[in-house]
């Protein structure tokens, strides 16, 4: 078919035609040992490493290469050339052909892993922990001897390992060694709540029944610097069916943590009848702020208050409860101030400005906005457009002349094109300086700024 539409294309149309329907075939500078070493997926194309090459270091390539061609007998030609002639580093390909769809691809690589697997250095292991990773969760190799034959020389070498030596490697592969170990002799459980993963620690509260938790290791939970383990391991307690005596609840009642606080201050009251409001109304300094966590208008001069003090979580706690209870009154705070704190004041705080400042108070916040972070400006162009449309549009027809960072650009430009309905009157000057950057901005770049400016144009006659 293709010859008989090529009589009437042009010889650019052939070439591109041509080009979709060939397979695409890497060329072997794309490839290096480096780039092939964490992809397990890559493959290449029967022919694109034929030539023999006379450097030996380009031959070896060539055998990663063909390792994974799309032919089963040049995957295992290669292969065993890799294993003839293996150097260290090789074991990375030899170990991806585990799960090879060949047979007898796959059957020589396993040979080789139960043969030699345990021969491996440290450093090798430490090298192809992903690869290691990736061949375990494979579901057709979970009953493979390969698999269990990397498994017990693992757990082997664990055995013989010092602390130092164990936690050099990655996290995840740390939780699957631990894991291993719990399911053979737990040789590797005291390790467990040194580890510096949290998710890791949380281990032995997934993998046991409370009941199964031993006195240490309740001290160690009970003690983590991690507010998420903490959170989890108190609610292993409860889920067990034993309630925290009171003085612990009041400790949590008073964490940092807001999600600790609120454990505290629900178990107190439903176990012991015991109010954590009253008892932050009888404290000093940030304990007393606590009372934010239940934002009662009683309390607004205290979050007004607590909005400057020194603590930064008293200050968002009290905002938090402010914003709840009396709203109106964050203007008679600095609210430049609030936002240049960090993101999460910026979040609670943004959806509340467009009814709570004019236009011109907004546009006071720019350099606020743009200093705080790469996407600075995105932020404060969405929050332009919710107080007024028109005026979001000339901002941004100033952004746009000013050959702004492609995010930036595609924002203001989806914004003005996703408009659907506009309620908003738009005055003469306005018009006016709209039109004229309109212009000035197709002037600048008719080929890139055409759509956007007849889009504008568009709903300027429209209005």
């Amino acid at each position: 078919m293709f010859q008989k539409l090529k009589k009437f294309l042009t010889k650019t149309q052939q070439t591109q035609i041509s080009e979709i329907s060939q397979p695409y075939i890497p060329h072997q500078e794309e490839l290096t040992f480096e780039s092939l070493w964490d992809d397990y997926e890559k493959r290449t194309w029967q022919g694109s490493h034929k030539e023999t090459l006379s450097n030996s270091s380009n031959i070896r390539l060539e055998n990663w290469i063909g390792s994974i061609d799309q032919s089963g007998y040049t995957r295992e030609k290669c292969l065993q050339s890799l294993i003839n002639n293996r150097v260290s580093g090789d074991e990375n390909r030899i170990l991806l052909r585990l799960s090879d769809w060949v047979p007898q691809v796959q059957a020589i690589a396993r040979a080789w892993v139960i043969a030699h697997f345990h021969t491996l250095t440290l450093k090798e292991i430490k090298a192809n922990q992903r690869l290691i990773l990736y061949l375990s969760r494979k579901e057709k190799l979970k009953d493979d001897d390969s698999i269990h034959e990397i498994k017990r020389d693992l757990l082997a070498r664990t055995r013989a390992m010092n602390p130092r030596q164990f936690f050099e490697f990655i996290p995840m592969f740390r939780r699957f060694l631990f894991s291993l170990s719990l399911a053979h002799d737990e040789h590797l459980r005291p390790w467990i709540l040194k580890d510096p993963e949290p998710f890791n620690r949380l281990l032995l509260l997934s993998q046991f029944e409370f009941s199964e938790i031993n006195e240490n290791e309740k001290i160690h939970f009970r003690k983590d610097k991690s507010n998420f383990v903490r959170r989890r391991f108190i609610y292993s307690l409860l889920k067990s069916g034993v309630i925290p005596d009171k003085e612990e609840l009041i400790q949590l009642a008073l964490h940092p943590s807001r999600s600790l606080r609120e454990l505290g201050q629900f178990h107190l009251k439903s176990s012991y009848s015991s109010d954590a409001y009253t008892m932050y109304l009888s404290m000093n300094g940030d304990e007393f702020f606590y009372i934010s966590d239940y934002a009662r208008a009683e309390d607004t001069e205290h979050f007004l208050e607590g909005i400057h003090s020194q603590s930064i979580n008293t200050q968002y706690n009290c905002l938090r409860a402010l914003i709840r209870t009396a709203p109106e009154r964050l203007k008679e705070l600095e609210i430049s101030t609030l936002l240049s704190q960090n993101r999460k004041f910026r979040a609670t705080l943004l959806p509340l400005l467009p009814s709570l400042l004019s236009v011109e108070e907004i546009m006071a916040l720019r350099s606020i906005f743009e200093n705080s972070s790469p996407q600075g400006s995105v932020s404060f162009f969405n929050l332009l457009v919710k107080k007024s449309f028109w005026i979001f549009v000339d901002e941004g027809l100033t952004a746009l002349l000013s050959n702004p960072e492609p995010e930036l650009r595609k924002s203001i430009i989806k914004t003005i094109r996703g408009k659907l309905s506009i309620y908003e009157t738009l005055p003469l000057q306005l018009r006016e300086s709209i039109n004229t950057k309109v212009s000035r901005l197709y002037e600048n770049n008719p080929k890139r700024n055409e759509q956007i400016a007849a889009h504008i144009r568009f709903i300027l006659k429209t209005e």
